[in-house]
């Protein structure tokens, strides 16, 4: 086992972090600010998490390039070199985040090639795990910071393919050398299926795109700006005026994704799952990718059956359906669920029924993520050190907790005269405009969620003013 510059911490005085990629960094670092004690693990040989490459089971690949821009994937406290480009590919990605953690230390706590194969919990602040290496620890809190690419879902209809199919998980997928004269076909709506879609048709005899839900597609920048940027800077309260401007917007770049030949989409650009892409909408003009209907079933010969009659021969099927909740080194009834059967998770990260697990980036979002870990990993930090020192702020979150997500900005309103109310009112009404999330969110299916980054980040950071 590796040597710790605090061994002499016994580990039931620490937090354990199970991941060593952006959440589990962000989580570290948060710990360390506040003097928490933790150990850091991770099955890899270094920090980084999915951006290193050289892991089997990483969804990233050498030639792919960032859908978000350095804005929403870097810490607040480093940035990334001026040298490093608007969108990263994982390479340089690997790079920064390994710079952070030598930043802060975080190696200094690292036990790398560290995989956890159970934690189990003995009452609240007690949790018995067992270690890759043989060891048994007990530790006062877990922070699981496993990233939402462990357990890949597949359609029943999977089952039926035959074995002379070759059939990928998109977390499997590294490139398209030897897709020369084979037939794929990507099966997927979003993010994921689009980028394999064209990084395939660059070898491929040809790319079937089997898409369920139709999507806006934007490019990765408006004008000169970033689209993430210019989505951030948009001012909430034009509610459906501005949504009317996104949609004529992303017609007049893109285009309508109707006239694709793909699904039209239900939502504004505003409320969408939006798909980031300057190539798939130019690759699909060009014939190099040919969009299909969904998957029904797999035909008596072992042809994919789609739902409007057409059959697809296919020699590699990828499935970029999306990826399950949990993780197996968690019992799963630790976390309750709701009547949709996902795990009842304030705030996307914090079990409402025990104060010494966190779960941190269990959910989707359109463009960077690492703005909701760091909000996630701050809140967790400031939480476990307040219940370890039994202070007034760990009551005032559980009482925040037992409640709705919605409800967090209303309740933390620190102006009380007429700016207050006036500020709440506009957010509530703000957040009034909002559609419901569609039903391929995943909860329905037991699938990770997709939520609304900025929402979620505004009541993050409300709920992180409890213990300031």
């Amino acid at each position: 086992m590796s040597t710790l510059h605090d061994e002499q911490i016994p580990p039931r005085e620490k937090v354990l972090v199970v991941g060593a990629g952006p959440a589990g960094l962000a989580a570290a670092a948060a710990l360390k600010a506040l003097d928490v004690p933790f150990d850091l693990v991770d099955r890899a040989p270094h920090v980084g998490g999915i951006w290193n490459l050289e892991r089997e089971d990483s969804p990233v690949w050498p030639a792919m390039e960032m859908v978000s821009s350095r804005d929403f994937t870097q810490f607040e406290d480093m940035l990334q070199p001026a040298s490093y480009p608007t969108f990263l590919d994982p390479g340089r990605m690997a790079k920064y985040l390994r710079a952070y953690a030598a930043r802060h230390e975080l190696t200094d706590h690292f036990l790398p090639r560290t995989e956890v194969r159970y934690a189990k919990p003995f009452g609240e602040g007690t949790w018995q795990v067992e270690l890759s290496t043989g060891h048994v620890h007990v530790y006062r809190a877990i922070i699981a910071a496993h990233g939402i690419s462990e357990r890949p879902h597949r359609p029943a209809w999977a089952a039926d393919l035959p074995s002379t199919t070759q059939v990928l998980d998109a977390r499997d997928w590294n490139g398209g050398d030897g897709l020369e004269g084979r037939r794929v076909v990507v099966v997927g709506s979003g993010q994921s299926a689009a980028d394999i879609a064209v990084d395939a048709a660059r070898r491929a005899g040809w790319v079937h795109w089997s898409v369920r839900t139709g999507h806006w597609i934007v490019p990765r920048r408006i004008g000169p700006v970033p689209g993430d940027v210019a989505a951030a800077r948009e001012p909430a309260l034009l509610g459906r005026v501005n949504a009317r401007i996104a949609d004529l917007v992303a017609k007049g770049t893109v285009g309508d994704p109707a006239d694709l030949g793909l699904p039209r989409p239900t939502a504004d650009v505003l409320d969408d799952r939006v798909i980031i892409s300057d190539d798939v909408a130019d690759r699909i003009r060009e014939g190099r990718i040919t969009p299909a209907a969904d998957v029904a079933s797999v035909t008596a010969d072992g042809d994919l059956q789609l739902v409007d009659g057409t059959v697809l021969g296919a020699d590699v099927v990828i499935l970029a359906t999306g990826y399950e909740q949990g993780a197996g080194y968690l019992p799963r009834d630790i976390v309750p669920r709701t009547a949709s059967g996902s795990p009842d998770l304030f705030l996307g990260a914090f079990p409402r029924s025990r104060d010494d697990l966190v779960l941190l980036g269990q959910l989707r979002v359109s463009g960077g993520v690492l703005p909701v870990l760091v909000e996630q990993a701050d809140v967790a930090a400031y939480f476990l050190r307040a219940v370890h020192e039994d202070a007034p702020a760990a009551d005032a979150f559980r009482r925040l907790r037992t409640g709705a997500d919605a409800s967090v900005r209303r309740r933390i309103v620190q102006d009380a005269g007429l700016l207050g109310r006036l500020r709440g009112a506009l957010d509530s009404a703000a957040d009034a405009q909002r559609r419901t999330p569609s039903p391929e969110s995943g909860a329905a299916e037991g699938l990770v969620p997709f939520v609304d980054r900025d929402e979620l980040l505004d009541r993050l950071r409300a709920a992180r003013g409890l213990f300031r």
